[in-house]
């Protein structure tokens, strides 16, 4: 089956980020003026604001790892339940098609199939 490896991204502290981030304080800070010391006072430091960018791009990814995984489980799942013809049928259609190998398009197609938006030459057993 045509499939395409989720690919596995490091998230990247750069310069840019950390002085976009420094310009986020001080709009904070000069939107307020009688208040700049106190909203200062409650502003992490660009580190801390790093550290937690990079867990939550982790987690993120993990999260859509595991959806995706769980789409092709459930596009495997659903492809098991037609005939043997119809699985190669639906197997050979997808191999053979220029969609991007995601589990969403896969599960489009059967979905198409399903309601009838997709015939298919399938040889009678």
């Amino acid at each position: 089956m045509r499939f395409h490896r989720y690919g596995k991204y490091e998230f990247r502290d750069t310069e840019r980020k950390r002085a976009a981030f420094a310009r986020k304080q001080k709009a904070e800070r000069e939107a307020l003026p009688l208040f700049a010391d106190q909203v200062a006072a409650e502003q992490i430091d660009v580190d801390e604001e790093m550290t937690a960018r990079r867990l939550q791009w982790e987690r993120h990814q993990a999260i859509d790892r595991k959806r995706r995984a769980d789409k092709w489980r459930e596009a495997r799942r659903r492809l098991n339940d037609y005939q043997g013809s119809v699985r190669r049928a639906l197997l050979a259609y997808w191999q053979g098609c220029k969609w991007p190998a995601d589990p969403s398009y896969f599960l489009s197609m059967l979905h198409m199939y399903d309601t009838g938006r997709l015939s298919l030459d399938i040889p009678k057993a």
